[in-house]
Parts: structure tokens; sequence; C-alpha cells
């Protein structure tokens, strides 16, 4: 492996030397004073996971001014540094232990152009990497990606590897995690997250027991790649999820102007297949209430309105086009009725709680949370992934 040859010694001999006191080390020290730096910061859900699991934001970044509003109303702007990575130099990044990155995903979704990580948009991780590499000897021993799960796949399967590569070159071992947010919440959202680490770990995939984090994509994609510098936790079982969709919804009367007239509602039936007709007639004629959602899609036919009727909430996007927007259905006693998800709904899908002040305009508010990362499952990746290296 190519890399820094002193880099991981340094780091572990600096988190590692007894005190003055001889009665703890400099990492146990760390464990109370543990602070990050966050890159694509957004509207700061990352920050919101960071903090519940015991960590502190002493950086921030992010290019999006309508994103900015949403985090200086929640966590104040000291620590925010509003513009393009491209002009941040690592040496006004402070020293912190971990630094996390959820840089833009346009190029290597499934549902994007699948440009790849030289995209003109996901190629800003190369501007992370370059953050890192300029903070030789002092770099946090910990970094933490957040991506779709596109990246496992993009370029096929070029673009991971080359960010491993990367990161091993700076004296990072890395770990791949696939959690899905629908484990925590009713959103149906997986995302691949990178955990690298200047200790290794289990370096074996071998000696892993299997997970549901990684699943056969992930851990058939690690044992292809041996030369590669892996390095591997180990993992409770993921929760069970404890809500569903019914458990977050906002209740509206009849009366309310949030929804739609009956002229707007006959058109999305008409958007219906017969399938989803026939769904939605079943949760009409029960004698109790029921939620779903609902996607209208661009398909080869035309204009679609596809309903999910599980109980959890289609994949959360920006409000780009009307086909990325995501309605709600109330269904029961012989009735149906249709509405926009607000954007207290958007924000309790994301796992936020009812506190995170939203003082922006409602599209607004539903691009910063389109845009963003389910909390719990954050915070639960931070927990059991990064945490535990720190002891």
């Amino acid at each position: 492996m190519a890399c820094d040859s002193d880099m991981g010694k340094r780091l572990k001999e600096k988190f590692t030397k007894v005190s003055p006191t001889n009665t703890a080390s400099a990492g146990e020290i760390y464990l109370n004073n543990r602070h990050a730096a966050e890159f694509f910061a957004g509207i700061g859900l990352v920050r919101t996971a960071l903090e519940q699991a015991g960590w502190s934001v002493a950086f921030a970044n992010d290019i999006a001014p309508k994103k900015f509003h949403i985090y200086r109303d929640n966590f104040g702007a000291e620590d925010f540094r509003l513009g393009d990575i491209q002009k941040i130099s690592g040496s006004s990044v402070p020293t912190v232990a971990l630094a996390t990155a959820s840089f833009p995903c346009i190029d290597l979704s499934l549902a994007g152009n699948r440009s790849g990580l030289n995209g003109q948009h996901s190629s800003a991780y190369w501007e992370f990497h370059r953050i890192l590499k300029e903070m030789r000897g002092r770099r946090p021993p910990l970094v933490l990606l957040e991506n779709v799960v596109g990246l496992l796949s993009s370029n096929g399967g070029q673009d991971i590897r080359n960010i491993v590569k990367s990161l091993g070159r700076l004296g990072y071992y890395c770990d791949l995690l696939l959690v899905d947010a629908v484990r925590f919440i009713p959103q149906s959202r997986p995302r691949l997250f990178l955990i690298a680490s200047v200790w290794p770990q289990i370096t074996d995939i071998s000696r892993l027991p299997p997970h549901e984090a990684r699943p056969h994509a992930v851990s058939d994609f690690i044992k292809s790649c041996p030369q590669l510098p892996w390095s591997h936790t180990l993992l409770p079982p993921l929760p069970a999820r404890k809500q569903d969709l019914c458990d977050l919804v906002q209740r509206f009367k009849p009366s309310s102007p949030l929804w739609w007239d009956s002229y707007r509602q006959r058109h999305l039936y008409r958007q219906m297949s017969k399938l989803h007709k026939l769904r939605l007639a079943e949760s009409v004629k029960q004698r109790r209430t029921s939620f779903a959602t609902v996607y209208k899609r661009v398909r080869p036919s035309g204009c679609r309105a596809e309903v999910r009727m599980d109980g959890i909430a289609g994949c959360l996007r920006t409000p780009r086009g009307g086909s990325s927007k995501q309605f709600l259905i109330q269904a029961g006693y012989g009735k149906w009725r249709v509405r926009n998800l607000t954007a207290r709904e958007y924000a309790r899908l994301q796992g936020v709680s009812d506190s995170f002040q939203l003082n922006v305009p409602y599209n607004q508010a539903l691009y910063g949370f389109g845009d963003a990362v389910c909390v719990p499952a954050v915070e639960w990746v931070i927990k059991y992934a990064i945490n535990p290296m720190l002891a």
C-alpha cells in the first residue's frame, strides 16, 4: 500500500501517549473532548447525529446559502464557513479527531447521470481529499463518508476503489457499510458509509461474522479487492424499526386548505395504474384511517402516480420537478384525500425532532431535507463503527 509511511505510527503515538498524571492516556482524554469537522454540511443533520453520539462540531462548510439558513437557525454560524470547498485550505481547518463528508451524489446516483467521481458535482470528493492531504501531521485519525448506494457500482466499482486507494495513500484503513434508514424510521433510504481510520481493526474479511450492514453487494466487493487497505469493526445487530408512517404524519381536518381539490385529486387518480387503483380502493373501504405515499414518475407510457401502502415512505428527494415530490394519501371509511407532505413531516422522516427550527419557505425546507441524511442511521454508524476506535 502506498501511503505516508510514518503517518499511522505518528498518530497512534499521539493519541496513546501516557499523560503526565500517568492515570489516563491522551486517547482517553480525547473521549471527553471529541471534535469533528463537517464538510458538505447541508442543513446540519450529520451534526445532529454527531452531537447525539457525543461529539461536538468545531468546523462546518457548505456552498448552499439556502441550506445554511436552516443550519444557522439551529446551530448558529460561529463554526460555519459558507462557500466553495475549493477555497478552503487544510491549514484553515482546526485540529479534530473526525472529518465527515456527505459529498454530492448527482454523478453517482442510479437516478442521476452516472458521470462518476470525476463528474461536475461528485468530483468535490477530491477537494475533501486535498484538504486531508494538506493537514499532514495533524490529519484527523477518523474519517466518515456518506453517499448513495450507486457509489458502489459507479464506473464498475472503480470510483469506490479510487476513494479507498486515495485514503490508503494518506495512511487510512477503510470499512464499508450499507445502512438503510428504514431500520430506524419509516423511510426507505439506503446509504453507503465509508469509515476510515489510522488504527486498523480486523483486516481479514474472512474473520468477520456476516452482518446486515455488510450485505453481499458490500462484502463481495471487499473480497474482490484484497489489495486495498481494509479494516473492519465488529457491530451489534441493526435495530428493528418501531414506527410506521401513521406515527409521523400530521393530522389535519378535512376542511384544511392543504388537501387537494377534487380536480387535482381526480387527475392524480387517472395517473395510477389499475393495480395501484385497486390498492387504493382496498384502503378506502377499510373501517379505519390509513396513510400512503405516492410519487409521480415519468414512464415510457407517460406520467404515472405510484402508490406505496406498506407504512413506509419512499426516499425523500429535493423538489426539482414534479416527479421528485412525494405526496400523502389518507384513506378509510369510504373516502380518500391527498396533500403534499409537509416540511415537518420531511423532518420527521429524517429522524429530526420537532424542536428543529424550520423558519424558511416550504420548498427551501424540502430542498434541505431531501438532500440530507437520516439522523438515527448516521448516529448508529458513529456510535458503533467510530466511537469504539477511540476507546
